[in-house]
């Protein structure tokens, strides 16, 4: 018996040296384009998704390492699109945005050259959403101003707000998938990553009610497409 206590007290320790905490932040784009996504989040600084969470990185014999995590994610969808209501038409711009909980497991392999650690990765996720939220965007105030009486007076709204309680009606709450990147660790205490991800699941699913008319028009637009895009992420280790 001691001498299982000791051989467990010893594969702790030896667990423990070589694994880190880390804290990690990124922006995320909800395109699959390197061009688009490089313009929102470098030059035009439109990226407005984001995650954030802990992480726990073990890392392995062969310069292989896995790394399980808890994430905030913020994900979402931007179309433009052409709406009528009540016999008015207008050009509008819909964002929908939506907070999961996400658990990934990376799993790296990675030459160390002493500074520096380039790495590549394989990362499945699964999640829950928690909040969603979905805007819209009209040429000046008045237009958008106008639709949303015309909304209110058709018994529904422009918007669907986080407070909505018809917010869920057309949506998959739950989402899995995986995703695929590559990135450099420094001194080993700062990861820089950019990975693609793509949403194995539906995001909408049929429903007769829409929470708003804003929401009814992004359901139109991309109910069939994935939740899929590219985020760069950036990793303290203590």
């Amino acid at each position: 018996m001691k001498k299982l206590v000791l051989t467990a007290a010893a594969v702790l320790l030896a667990v423990s040296a070589n694994a880190k905490v880390g804290i990690v932040a990124g922006l995320t784009s909800a395109t699959t384009s390197i061009n688009d996504a490089y313009n929102d989040i470098a030059v035009a600084k439109t990226a407005n998704k984001y995650h954030a969470g802990l992480v726990y990185e073990l890392n392995l014999p062969l310069g292989l390492s896995v790394q399980p995590g808890i994430i905030y994610n913020v994900k979402g969808q931007s179309v433009k699109d052409n709406i009528a209501l009540a016999g008015q038409n207008a050009e509008i711009s819909i964002d929908t945005s939506t907070g999961y909980l996400e658990v990934p497991v990376r799993v790296a392999w990675g030459m160390n050259f002493g500074l520096f650690k380039p790495f590549v990765f394989a990362e499945p996720f699964v999640g829950y959403a928690l909040t969603t939220e979905t805007v819209s965007q009209f040429k000046d105030a008045a237009t958008k101003e106008a639709f949303d009486k015309i909304a209110s007076l058709a018994g529904t709204s422009l918007d669907t707000k986080k407070d909505d309680p018809n917010r869920w009606a057309n949506r998959n709450r739950f989402e899995y998938g995986v995703g695929l990147g590559a990135g450099v660790k420094v001194l080993d205490f700062v990861a820089l990553s950019v990975k693609y991800y793509w949403d194995l699941g539906q995001v909408y699913k049929e429903s007769d009610t829409k929470p708003s008319v804003s929401a009814g028009a992004m359901y139109n637009a991309v109910k069939e497409q994935k939740c899929s895009g590219i985020s760069a992420s950036v990793t303290l280790y203590f």
